[in-house]
């Protein structure tokens, strides 16, 4: 593991990370999210942003994993009816 020193909102943390150019990204991409956040909730502190983007993207997760899981039924539905169809 690589040391990296990340920028999140204007406050620097230091990490260790197996990617440093991964967690790099990470770091920006929550940056941006929370100073997107603080132009429409202006009046919350970054404690308050942090958890209200932990949310934003706990939810975005589940309906991935919701959507990932209805896409593995379709796909075995959809294997089922090859199977049917080569057994002819």
């Amino acid at each position: 593991m690589k040391s990296v020193e990340v920028v999140i909102f204007g406050r620097r943390f230091r990490l260790k990370s197996d990617d440093p150019t991964y967690t790099t990204k990470i770091a920006e991409d929550l940056s941006r999210q929370l100073t997107e956040l603080s132009e429409t909730y202006d009046q919350l502190d970054f404690s308050r942003l942090l958890l209200l983007a932990c949310f934003q993207k706990e939810e975005a997760l589940q309906n991935i994993t919701r959507e990932n899981e209805e896409l593995k039924e379709e796909l075995h539905r959809m294997n089922q009816m090859l199977e049917n169809l080569v057994s002819f």
